[in-house]
C-alpha cells in the first residue's frame, strides 16, 4: 500500500513539475561585466591668471606720460603712467618749509625753556615763568609734529602720481592716452600676472560626493593648441559652491610654471574619480526596461523565476550601457522581457550578444 501510495506522489510531481516546465518561457541572459574602478570624466577649461586687474590711479589729474603699452612686460614696482604733478610738487615745498619754520620754533622754546629751568632752581625768576615757556615748548612740540604729518602726506600725495605695477604681469590693454583727464574711477590699464596660471572646470553635481570624499583626483590637461603634450596633474582645489543656473561646481588646477600657456586660453580636461569597484557593470542595452517615471530596470533570474531590479544608469553608448545596482555575478535577461513580470518561471539559454 505504501509503495503504491508512493508511486502516486511521483507521478503527480512530475506530472506537475512537467506542466510548470512547459508554460515557463524562454529567455536569453548575460552576465554582467565589472566596469573599472576609476571613471573618467572628460571636461573643458578655461586658463586663468592668479592676479587680473583693472589698474586706476590713486589721485585725480592729467596724464602726462605712458612709460608702456599693451603686450609689454612689466616688473612688480615698475613705473606705468605718471600723471601731471607740478601743483602736488609745490605744495610739497611749502610743507617742507614749513617744517624748517616749525623745527627753529621748536629748537627755540626748548632753549627759553632749559634756560628759565637753571634760574628758577636759583630762585631768581618766578615759577609761573616757567610754566609758561614749559607750555610754549609743548605747542612747538605738538606744531612740529602736525607739519611733519602734513609733509608726508604730501609725499604720498606726489608719490601717489605715478601708478606702479603692483605684481609682475603682462599690459594687456591701455585705455588712456596722453593729455586725457583721469580719475580715481577710470580704468588705465589691464595688467595680467604670466607666472601663476590655473585652469578652473565646472563639474556636474551629481559628481558633488566622489569629488568631495576623494583624498586626491587625477586629471590630464591636454591644450587646445596644435605643439602642446598633455600634461599629468592633479585638482588643487575644489570650490564647494554651487552655481544656481547650471547646477555646478568649480575645480581648480595649477599649472606648472614651466607651461606655455596664457591667460585666457582653454584646454581639455580628463577628471580620474574614484567609485565602488563593485558599483559599476555593463550590459547589453537590450536589457535595459524604461518605466515611465524616466527610471530603468533590468530582469534578473533567480531559481528560474523572475525577479526586477531597479538600477541607476550612468552612461550610455551605441549598444552597450554602464549601470549601478546590479550584482556581477546574477543573470540578466537580454531578450522577450515584454512577456515577464515579477514571479514569472523562465528557463535561460545563454545570449550570443558580446558583453
Amino acid at each position: 500500500m505504501r509503495t503504491f501510495t508512493f508511486n502516486i506522489l511521483l507521478v503527480v510531481s512530475l506530472s506537475y513539475a512537467l506542466t510548470s516546465y512547459a508554460n515557463s518561457l524562454n529567455v536569453e541572459v548575460v552576465t554582467p561585466k565589472l566596469q573599472a574602478k576609476n571613471l573618467e570624466l572628460e571636461l573643458s577649461g578655461n586658463v586663468v591668471a592668479l592676479n587680473d586687474a583693472q589698474l586706476t590711479s590713486l589721485e585725480s589729474g592729467v596724464v602726462n606720460t605712458i612709460l608702456v603699452d599693451a603686450g609689454d612686460h612689466v616688473e612688480q614696482g615698475q613705473a606705468l603712467v605718471k600723471l601731471d604733478d607740478a601743483l602736488a610738487v609745490i605744495e610739497l615745498s611749502q610743507a617742507q618749509a614749513e617744517l624748517q619754520s616749525a623745527m627753529v620754533r621748536y629748537q627755540e622754546d626748548q632753549r627759553l625753556y632749559e634756560e628759565v629751568v637753571g634760574l628758577t632752581k636759583q630762585k631768581v625768576v618766578a615759577k609761573t615763568l616757567l610754566a609758561e615757556r614749559k607750555a610754549n615748548l609743548a605747542n612747538s612740540q605738538a606744531m612740529l609734529a602736525q607739519v611733519k604729518a602734513k609733509l608726508k602726506l604730501q609725499q604720498e600725495i606726489v608719490k601717489r602720481h605715478v601708478l606702479l605695477a603692483p605684481f609682475a604681469g603682462t599690459i594687456s590693454h591701455r585705455n588712456v592716452d596722453v593729455g586725457e583727464w583721469i580719475s580715481q574711477q577710470n580704468n588705465i590699464l589691464r595688467l595680467v600676472s604670466d607666472d601663476a596660471l590655473r585652469i578652473y572646470v565646472d563639474i556636474p553635481q551629481e559628481y558633488f560626493d566622489q569629488i568631495n570624499s576623494a583624498s586626491s583626483i587625477d586629471a590630464l590637461v591636454t591644450p587646445d593648441t596644435l605643439s602642446s603634450d598633455p600634461m599629468n596633474l592633479t585638482v588643487s582645489k575644489f570650490i564647494k559652491v554651487s552655481n544656481l543656473s547650471s547646477r555646478t561646481f568649480q575645480a581648480r588646477i595649477d599649472l606648472p610654471k614651466s607651461t606655455k600657456l596664457v591667460a585666457g586660453m582653454s584646454a581639455r580636461v580628463k577628471l580620474v574619480l574614484p567609485t565602488p569597484m563593485a558599483s559599476q557593470v555593463s550590459l547589453p542595452k537590450s536589457a535595459l526596461k524604461r518605466h515611465p517615471d524616466g527610471s530603468y530596470s533590468v530582469y534578473s533570474v533567480q531559481n528560474n523565476k523572475i525577479k526586477r531590479l531597479s538600477i541607476k544608469l550612468l552612461s550610455s553608448s551605441f549598444d552597450q550601457v554602464i549601470v549601478q545596482g546590479v550584482d556581477q555575478a546574477a543573470v540578466i535577461v537580454v531578450s522577450g522581457s515584454e512577456l515577464l513580470k515579477e514571479g514569472t518561471p523562465v528557463t535561460t539559454t545563454q545570449s550570443s550578444e558580446t558583453n
